[in-house]
């Protein structure tokens, strides 16, 4: 595929200038900066941009997420995300993250149970098949971290007990989703076996092991030899290219490429260079990377999905923001949180994104579901993301603040 330097340079362009608009726009409105930049990017998107533009001109004049430039784009705003959860790792202690492990493991399987179990039922009481409803439940088991983490930055309650649960019980939440979507593409193309299954379970715990007893003793070596050298920039590049690394190897055992990031961040955290590659990260991240990751979260987003809204459409998302809510909402009281931040857990794990999408889109490929599935999960996916910053930042008034 051949990429047009100019159209790209433009895209950028319009991207960036989208992020910022709108993030400061959501600030005066009293709203995180990602609310603005995810609504900036439905806006230049074919949705909004490109529908009037159609209408009026008789052409469409928007920012187009198929084009070469536009699928450059969104790698770019892969790399960001990916970034954003480096950054996130590196800002935490470990000792105060390994405390979180125990709740949030009750957080996630709480959230995971209640959210396929409610999803299970309406799509049966809907008429779904057993396998259909299974696709449907399965579709809402796993959060989406990125939007929650940059909310919680912003209103700086990211490294506080609650922030640090929830980004733990994301952790654990995207492995347990993954051990689903296996479960269900396995009985979907009638090959899911025991040794299958044992398979994906040991890859992951293999992936997880060799990462965090091996990097917490090899990166900050690794760091700390690259620091001899003179070149400029050599500890933070040799950061970064570990970080791609361990992105792409958590690709291969199927868990997230944001997961592995999070985790390098967590080693690099120990690390005597921590301080300096966070900032240095942080710039070309929150000054480039990170916003055009959200913005195009927006343009890619079709609001002609909603055109055609069921009554199952509407209870599904209902339960979609329920069940997170309620579920580790339920895992935060069992683990000794009290109602208010049991409550800010909750909503701090609703949003969707990326493992639904892929559940839904095989069960469709698989000639299991129909469209009518995708489309609910898209809308589930575009609503979570649009009213999650809004309701954290409701959620969280007068709690803890970092220190």
């Amino acid at each position: 595929m051949e990429f047009e330097v100019s159209a790209i340079l433009l895209y950028l362009a319009v991207f960036l200038i989208a992020a910022r608009v709108g993030g400061a726009l959501s600030l005066k409105l009293g709203q995180p900066e990602v609310f603005g930049e995810l609504i900036a990017g439905i806006l230049i998107g074919p949705s909004v941009a490109g529908a009037i533009s159609q209408s009026i001109l008789g052409f469409s004049l928007c920012v187009v997420p198929g084009t070469p430039a536009g699928q450059f784009m969104s790698l770019l705003g892969e790399i960001g995300i990916i970034m954003l959860m480096f950054i996130a790792g590196l800002s935490i202690e470990v000792e105060e993250f390994r405390r979180a492990g125990r709740p949030s493991t009750v957080v996630a399987a709480s959230g995971v149970v209640v959210a396929f179990l409610l999803g299970f039922g309406a799509a049966s009481f809907f008429g779904w098949t057993t396998l259909e409803a299974g696709f449907a439940g399965g579709v809402l088991v796993a959060t989406s971290v990125g939007i929650t983490v940059r909310t919680l930055m912003e209103l700086h309650v990211l490294h506080t007990k609650v922030g640090l649960t929830i980004l733990a019980a994301a952790v654990i939440d995207d492995v347990l989703g993954i051990i689903i979507l296996s479960v269900l593409s396995g009985m979907a193309f009638g090959g899911i076996s025991f040794m299958g299954m044992a398979e994906v379970i040991a890859l992951m715990v293999v992936f997880f092991l060799a990462v965090i007893l091996l990097g917490f003793r090899i990166v900050p070596r690794v760091l700390s030899y690259a620091s001899r050298f003179a070149a400029d920039e050599i500890v933070l590049s040799v950061a970064l290219a570990i970080v791609f690394v361990i992105s792409a190897m958590a690709e291969k055992v199927r868990i997230a490429a944001i997961t592995g990031a999070f985790l390098v961040g967590l080693i690099t955290s120990r690390s005597q260079f921590a301080d300096s590659i966070r900032g240095k990260v942080a710039t070309v991240g929150y000054g480039l990377l990170i916003p055009l990751f959200f913005v195009n979260m927006g343009v890619e987003t079709d609001l002609q999905a909603l055109g055609a809204v069921s009554v199952l459409a509407v209870v599904f998302l209902a339960i979609a923001m329920f069940s997170k809510i309620a579920g580790c909402g339920l895992g935060a009281l069992l683990s000794g949180f009290g109602v208010k931040d049991s409550l800010r857990v909750g909503v701090g794990m609703m949003p969707r994104a990326e493992v639904a999408l892929i559940m839904a889109s095989i069960g469709v490929k698989a000639g299991v579901v129909g469209q009518s599935l995708l489309s609910m999960t898209v809308m589930v996916v575009l609503l979570t993301s649009l009213v999650t910053p809004v309701l954290v930042k409701i959620a969280f008034k007068g709690a803890e603040r970092e220190k």
